[in-house]
């Protein structure tokens, strides 16, 4: 047997196409530097990101004051937007997964191989930070963060917290955002409830951001059907833009929806909401959403991250010369609603009482 010191020419320093390691780390690197970026269109729409623990929130979209009439020795009365301010703290976690290259696969593995499995971790980052996202928003439950700072749901009608009146329209602390369709169909009634449950708080509707209801394909097909008279809808059902051509006698008044929605596929708009379908809202659940664009702090859910390793890193093996050997993933995220009355969501069921769904 050859013994001995072991030579830099006997490392591994490309895959068996020919590819650097290097390079191959170099690039992982620069791709999770894009992917942290640009999250999903559907988590990046209802989402802020924030490094923060908690913060306190102004939970109507202005706020309310009121004038009175001035007197001549007479200071005004101050506004006091303090009365709508709520605490909201934010969960956080660590996740990780590894890949578990050894040099013997990375001597036979080519480019697109050990790119594959690169990927395949991008997707479950993906679909974590999604599942988590919509974890906190489906749940009726509040819970508390590592320094016991409530981490509400949405107002769910049981916690005796009472939301801010708002257009002078008020509340009690019966108010919930989880409601029932009180039946195993849905009727377009249940829709623009679930819609003024959303702007009767001043989300949605005239404050600059767009209501948007997310369904299953399932119930988008029964959504596409609805006409003024039919079943009680006040509305017609209109098809987006680019939807396929249809033959009609009726006479459209007005523009049709946008085919997309910043980055958000768009089957057609009911009343005031766009209607984006997407099957990894489960069946039978309807969530209607107020957003103000991407990343805006009036989005309904807050996605923390950690403040010195934000998003998705890549964490180099313990041998200098193979990185990619032993290197592992990791996310830091959390969740938590920061607009308690920016968001809504429907069970279609005969039960009175909501149960979440399970991702």
């Amino acid at each position: 047997m050859p013994r001995g010191y072991a030579a830099h020419g006997d490392i591994l320093h490309a895959l068996a196409d020919g590819t650097d390691l290097n390079q191959i780390w170099t690039e992982f690197t620069q791709t999770l530097d894009l992917a942290n970026k640009k999250r999903s269109a559907l988590v990046d729409l209802f989402t802020f990101r924030t490094t923060a623990k908690g913060e306190s929130v102004l939970q109507t979209p202005s706020g309310t004051a009121d004038f009175e009439e001035a007197s001549e020795y007479g200071v005004p009365q101050g506004i006091r937007a303090e009365q709508a301010l709520l605490p909201m703290g934010y969960t956080f976690k660590w996740y990780d997964l590894a890949t578990r290259y050894t040099w013997k696969y990375l001597a036979d593995a080519t480019a697109s191989q050990v790119s594959s499995l690169h990927n395949a971790a991008l997707e479950a980052d993906n679909r974590l930070v999604f599942k988590k996202v919509m974890q906190r928003l489906f749940s009726n439950t509040n819970i508390a963060n590592e320094d016991g700072t409530p981490v509400y749901s949405l107002w769910n009608g049981t916690d005796g917290q009472t939301p801010p009146e708002y257009d002078g329209q008020t509340f009690d602390t019966s108010h919930s955002h989880y409601l029932t369709t009180g039946s195993v169909t849905l009727a377009p009634t249940d829709v623009e409830d679930l819609a003024a449950t959303v702007m009767h708080h001043g989300y949605g509707d005239g404050d600059g951001s767009q209501l948007i209801v997310l369904v299953n394909p399932l119930e988008a097909d029964v959504i596409a059907t609805w006409r003024v008279g039919v079943n009680g809808a006040k509305f017609d059902f209109i098809p987006a833009g680019d939807a396929p051509p249809y033959l009609t006698s009726e006479v459209l008044v007005g523009n049709r929806p946008p085919a997309q929605f910043q980055g958000l596929k768009v089957l057609g708009q009911y009343g005031r909401a766009l209607i984006v379908e997407n099957r990894l809202i489960p069946q039978g659940y309807l969530v209607a959403l107020a957003s103000s664009g991407s990343n805006s702090n009036r989005n309904p859910i807050a996605l923390r991250e950690h403040a010195s390793k934000p998003g998705l890193q890549i964490i180099r093996g313990s041998v200098p010369d193979y990185p990619l050997i032993d290197s592992y993933y990791v996310d830091g995220i959390g969740t938590g609603v920061r607009h308690r009355g920016a968001a809504a969501v429907m069970q279609v069921t005969t039960n009175a009482a909501y149960t979440a769904p399970e991702f």
